[in-house]
């Protein structure tokens, strides 16, 4: 699924959908069979047993991806967060350097951020997603040229803080921006999601078959279920790919502010 996934990237914000649609269809295919069955046997048994492992290993399923999708989910949004601030103390510390060097810097630092900004927009491939951290790599060699260049030219009077202040931050900078682009495309192997679309469409399916043989519909409880589940499974992959299923203002938020103050 990731294969399938990292070349067709514009319909990571339909897999919700695509996995509620399964559970549906499921819960009902379910329940039309335990209805025929009821229909054509005279004593149908349900093995509450075997029903209740199945149920049980989708929830242990479903509580572990939904651990692991937090967890990426917190790790990026660290790294947005340190990326922000690092570029901030830099582009604060170019004031080390002599002015043509400071405007060089700024300058590659603004053209950074915006990049940053967009390297999730317009993306259909993980290709596309490659040629634009490639991109960011460029510009951060460029950048820790420019700086290890001008701290030599910097005035005498700010020499020594451009080399015991920028130059440290320069490295944490490299550091925090490189760690972002080998999380770029960081996700859970896919076997675990299609285990967790096999779990789900087979617990639909059982439950359909078991409401249907006990003669215990109730449709309440079953579309609750089915909105909750929607909503865990929207919830689960908005964490694991947010870039495509949450707001690029709320993801680039720090990126904007800083984008804002430098203008």
């Amino acid at each position: 699924m990731n294969y399938f996934l990292g070349n067709h990237l514009g319909i990571v914000k339909y897999v919700p959908l695509i996995f509620f649609s399964s559970i549906l269809t499921f819960l009902l295919i379910g329940w039309l069979y335990g209805r025929y069955r009821a229909r054509t046997s005279e004593h149908v048994v349900v093995r509450d047993s075997l029903a209740t492992a199945i149920f049980g290993l989708s929830a242990l399923v479903l509580g572990f991806t939904f651990s692991n999708a937090a967890d990426h989910f917190d790790t990026r949004m660290r790294v947005i967060r340190d990326q922000a601030n690092s570029a901030k103390q830099v582009y604060q510390s170019s004031s080390y350097l002599n002015p043509k060097d400071q405007a060089i810097v700024k300058d590659t630092l603004q053209q950074m951020i915006t990049l940053r900004i967009s390297v999730y927009e317009d993306i259909k491939t993980f290709d596309d997603l490659d040629g634009k951290l490639d991109a960011m790599g460029k510009l951060l060699n460029k950048l820790n040229k420019e700086i290890n260049e001008s701290i030599p030219r910097a005035p005498a009077s700010t020499k020594d803080l451009a080399n015991t202040v920028l130059r440290p931050q320069l490295t944490h900078l490299l550091d925090i921006y490189q760690e972002g682009i080998l999380n770029a495309k960081h996700h859970p192997p896919a076997i675990i999601e299609r285990f967790l679309f096999a779990l789900l469409s087979i617990g639909a399916l059982l439950s359909g078959y078991s409401m249907a043989v006990k003669k215990e519909e109730d449709w309440f409880l079953t579309a609750l279920y089915l909105g909750l589940m929607g909503f865990a499974l929207y919830v689960i992959f908005s964490l694991e790919f947010p870039h495509q299923l949450q707001s690029s203002e709320y993801i680039n938020a720090d990126f904007l502010r800083l984008q804002k103050a430098w203008q």
